[in-house]
């Protein structure tokens, strides 16, 4: 009874997680925006996430954290990625992530620098779409990475209690070798979601 219980609300998570897992858009789309800052309009890129708000907050915020040096307004972030040789000089850019509506939140990059020539700010804003897409890459590699471990750790679990079921003659046994069979289709999923990324 206690063995038919525990399989059942196994196959019950591995169900909730592929379809959570169906859910989620690993998309790396960038688009062309203009958003207002501070009543100040700038031209930049923006990228939706379908994740929670304070999950890309944190995660986007550890990223720019390693690359630029940070001013943290209320509302946005003013960034500074540092001079490199002595011919470049500082690239100030603004960032801005809203919760957004139904379709998940809304990062934005601009240049913030106005003394930037007009092939100057193209330049940045090519370099701006770049720098969201790596932080999608980076961000959801890690995502998918840590899923693929879990799912791996699962199917060794569920592998070895199957072994042990068969040895006993239990009849549960078809019942984790279909369970192991989800999971196994659950890891192929995971790792095509993960080769489409990179």
């Amino acid at each position: 009874m206690k063995a038919t219980y525990l399989l059942s609300l196994t196959l019950l998570l591995i169900a909730s997680h592929s379809t959570s897992l169906n859910a989620q858009n690993y998309s790396l789309n960038v688009t062309e925006s203009h958003f207002t800052v501070g009543g100040q309009n700038y031209q930049g890129y923006s990228t939706r996430f379908t994740l929670p708000y304070k999950q890309v907050k944190k995660v986007w915020w550890r990223y720019i954290k390693a690359k630029t040096y940070i001013y943290n307004h209320k509302t946005h972030y003013t960034l500074t990625l540092p001079a490199k040789g002595d011919a470049n000089t500082p690239v100030t850019f603004v960032s801005k992530l809203e919760k957004g509506d139904y379709r998940g939140p809304l990062l934005m990059v601009a240049p913030a620098d106005e003394s930037l020539n007009p092939q100057q700010s193209t330049a940045l804003k090519k370099d701006l779409k770049f720098l969201l897409i790596d932080f999608k890459i980076e961000y959801y590699t890690t995502i998918l990475q840590n899923q693929i471990d879990k799912q791996e750790r699962a199917n060794r679990k569920t592998s070895k209690d199957l072994h042990r079921l068969r040895r006993r003659n239990s009849p549960h046994a078809d019942k984790l070798a279909a369970q192991l069979e989800a999971g196994q289709r659950q890891l192929d999923a995971l790792k095509t979601s993960l080769k489409q990324i990179k």
